[in-house]
């Protein structure tokens, strides 16, 4: 049975009960009639609450149909005893009306009430659907820049804690006291933010750079409320111009090796010819030391000039399909004679080995100038470890040192052409690395911390067969 009919029952049942105590009470005893009589609110009441003005109505209507000929029996002629009934049994049907009235009433403005409430949550829910699919942090700050909106990107690029009170906008910034003052003098004069750049980080070497605009937030009587902030992560987007103007310079070395490299390497051997002939001809010691000099900044700059006529000429492929770990393997015997000399142990560890198509030369090329690079970056010795392992798309080669570390400002530099940390270095050695890597459709990233160590990881396409274009978009996407 439901909750309506049981309400139903209850309510005639009660009628019914209360007619009876009438009809089977002597017309002498007055008080109890009077009792009874308002007994009948109570179902009235509950009809009313339950069943509305309906239920009122019926509930009234039925009590007056059940008490009119308990009127006649007690009264036999008209008097002021058969008025005072008369118009008990108007109450009824007034109570039962204003009750029922008030009741339906109440149940309509509920009704309102809540429809409007469901219309704010679902635009609630609408809005903050529409804020969460921007691609970039939305934060809404009051006068005093806490935070009082914030949407799931600007969670993410700000680390910001879930269920967090209102907290600081500037305290997730690494540069807290900066961004302070710039949102502190653009409240003050209800001015815009454009393209204020900063940085954060996202774990201990994990640098991200972020754009910041800001815009202020008004009342309807234009009375300046807060802010409302867009955050842009554009570390790729600085990572993709790092390219661009690393590919241009590369271009730009090319274009001149290409075209000076021959001409500078003639006079130069001249140069060199000469000296061998004057040293061997005269026997002042100082003078065969002075040429000594000469003959051996001539090999430098010959040594120079050879690595920027291999670094402007075209590549060429000879490519198929080997093992990643062989590579590796030919490597380390490569250089192995090399690391024991500076006291240098070389460790490593295959998780998985992959078949990919590759030029091994060229690759074996790429890994011993990294490993020349990390051995001497440790001039007191240590280990030097190469890690292999897959995934779905991508062979990952981690080589990491022990080594002096190179600083955060300077590893954005690293791939770029002549720039060395090195006395002696010519800075073409990892720039040349990240080309051929590049040109097998890989990338490569680098990890340092000063006195600690360098990883450098490469990452190359499983089973990619060279200009076909296959894990073109996944590359696009880093």
């Amino acid at each position: 049975m439901t909750s309506g009919n049981k309400y139903k029952w209850f309510i005639i049942i009660s009628i019914c009960i209360i007619t009876l105590l009438h009809y089977f009470t002597l017309p002498s005893i007055w008080a109890f009639h009077d009792f009874y009589r308002r007994l009948y609110y109570i179902p009235i009441i509950l009809a009313a609450f339950k069943f509305k003005l309906k239920g009122a109505f019926l509930s009234s209507m039925t009590v007056i149909l059940v008490y009119a000929p308990h009127l006649l029996i007690y009264f036999g002629r008209l008097n002021i005893n058969v008025i005072n009934q008369l118009l008990e049994a108007l109450m009824f049907i007034i109570i039962g009306g204003i009750t029922g009235a008030l009741v339906e009433s109440e149940s309509r403005v509920r009704k309102l009430l809540e429809l409007q409430i469901t219309k704010l949550t679902d635009l609630e829910n609408y809005t903050e659907n529409i804020l969460n699919s921007i691609l970039e942090g939305v934060v809404a700050i009051d006068q005093e820049l806490k935070i009082q909106s914030i949407n799931r990107e600007g969670k993410h690029i700000l680390c910001f804690p879930e269920n967090s009170g209102n907290q600081y906008i500037y305290e997730y910034f690494e540069e807290a006291g900066k961004v302070k003052g710039i949102l502190s003098d653009a409240m003050a004069r209800e001015g815009h933010i454009h393209r204020y750049e900063t940085y954060n980080y996202r774990g201990p070497d994990h640098k991200i750079s972020l754009r910041i605009h800001g815009y202020p937030l008004k009342n309807r009587q234009n009375k300046l409320e807060g802010m409302v902030l867009v955050i842009e992560d554009i570390t790729q987007i600085e990572k993709l111009e790092q390219h661009i103007r690393r590919t241009d310079k590369l271009s730009a070395v090319g274009e001149l090796a290409s075209g000076i490299a021959h001409e500078v390497r003639n006079p130069l051997g001249i140069i060199k010819t000469i000296s061998q002939t004057i040293s061997r001809e005269i026997e002042d010691e100082e003078t065969k030391e002075g040429l000594q000099i000469i003959e051996s900044e001539i090999d430098r700059a010959n040594k120079v000039i050879q690595g920027l006529l291999d670094f402007a000429k075209p590549s060429v492929f000879h490519s198929k399909y080997q093992s990643i770990a062989l590579i590796v393997d030919d490597v380390v015997r490569i250089v192995n004679k090399y690391a024991e000399q500076h006291k240098v142990s070389i460790y490593s560890q295959y998780a998985k080995d992959e078949i990919i198509f590759a030029d091994a030369d060229k690759l074996k090329q790429a890994f011993v100038n990294i490993i020349i690079n990390g051995i001497q970056a440790m001039p007191q010795g240590g280990s030097f470890v190469i890690c292999l392992d897959t995934n779905d798309h991508w062979v990952k080669i981690a080589f990491t040192d022990k080594g002096i570390g190179i600083d955060t400002a300077k590893l954005e530099k690293v791939f770029e052409p002549f720039f060395t940390t090195k006395e002696k270095g010519t800075g073409l050695g990892l720039a040349i690395t990240h080309r051929i890597i590049e040109e097998h459709k890989g990338y490569i990233e680098i990890e340092s911390t000063k006195n600690v160590g360098t990883t450098i990881h490469v990452y190359l396409p499983k089973n990619h067969i060279q200009g076909d274009g296959k894990n073109e978009e996944d590359f696009n996407r880093r």
